[in-house]
């Protein structure tokens, strides 16, 4: 990448993260990690990922919802061989 990069380029670049910092994202993405692996070891947790104990973007966990009749049917119809009976009026 930076074999590509012009020296304006690069100029801009440095000037860029003069500002604009990157350590906090850094810091957080190493203690998330950190804590993810003291958690692993202590209890044995497979399905957690490092973004459940990052502080900048948490991860929210959504629950399941319930799926009603409509949406059952409609899995069932979507199967290979899958028919929908409909109850015969009359």
């Amino acid at each position: 990448m930076l074999s590509a990069m012009s020296s304006s380029d690069l100029e801009e670049w440095h000037h860029f993260y003069q500002t604009h910092y990157f350590e906090d994202a850094l810091l957080d993405a190493h203690f998330s990690a950190l804590n993810l692996t003291i958690v692993s070891l202590v209890c044995g947790e497979n399905d957690l990922t490092a973004g459940h104990f990052s502080l900048l973007n948490p991860h929210t966990i959504e629950e399941p919802s319930e799926p009603n009749d409509e949406q059952i049917m409609a899995i069932a119809e979507s199967l290979p061989g899958g028919v929908r009976y409909d109850p015969i009026s009359g």
